[in-house]
């Protein structure tokens, strides 16, 4: 095995799905003897432990995507992540919704704070920071033991929080569910796009 830092100078190529056939555009999908590089037609792709590129295209350890089998620590999160900027107020572990180019913190009886979007991964008054967009979160201090697993989760009438007892009233009030509980002290967080409002 070739080791991480050196590159292979001069690929030795496999089929290992059908051949080229005589046409102009290579169909087939190769690997080097040498290095174990995959070629898909014309385009060679470097894979490894610590890496995947696509031509001169890199796909690292980026902060856009960070897919885990599930958060262990507190107030942390696995799933689809993005960075949005932060408005006032919004704490660790709040539900958001977006507006003007950020976000707040979202509010089931405030019908222009809605739809929820996301979730904050960050306690912070302005500036750039993580926003969970779809994925799993865990908070043993926002619910210590207080979710019933299995059971819905919904956007509560206090702010930027969550609820498993749907809101009713008032008149106006809206019905979102924003994810599941999976136990305890976590939710799969997966906001629906659909949501009623109570008349």
């Amino acid at each position: 095995m070739m080791a991480e830092t050196k590159e292979c100078k001069n690929h030795e190529w496999i089929p290992l799905l059908g051949f080229n056939k005589g046409k102009g555009v290579p169909t087939s999908l190769f690997t080097c003897l040498k290095c174990g590089d995959l070629k898909v037609g014309a385009t060679t792709i470097k894979i490894s432990q610590y890496r995947l590129d696509m031509g001169e295209l890199p796909i690292n350890n980026v902060l856009g995507i960070k897919l885990m089998e599930s958060p262990t620590a507190n107030q942390t999160a696995s799933g689809l992540i993005v960075s949005m900027t932060y408005t006032a107020g919004i704490q660790i572990g709040d539900l958001l919704y977006f507006s003007n180019e950020a976000v707040y913190r979202a509010d089931a009886d405030d019908a222009s704070t809605y739809p929820v979007r996301g979730l904050a991964l960050a306690t912070a008054n302005s500036g750039s920071n993580n926003v969970l967009l779809h994925g799993v979160y865990r908070d043993s201090t926002k619910w210590p033991g207080s979710l019933a697993p299995g059971g819905v989760c919904y956007l509560s009438k206090t702010v930027g929080d969550t609820t498993q007892s749907q809101p009713t009233t008032p008149s106006g009030v809206v019905i979102q569910v924003v994810g599941i509980a999976t136990h305890t002290d976590t939710i799969y967080f997966n906001p629906s796009a659909d949501y009623l409002t109570h008349t």
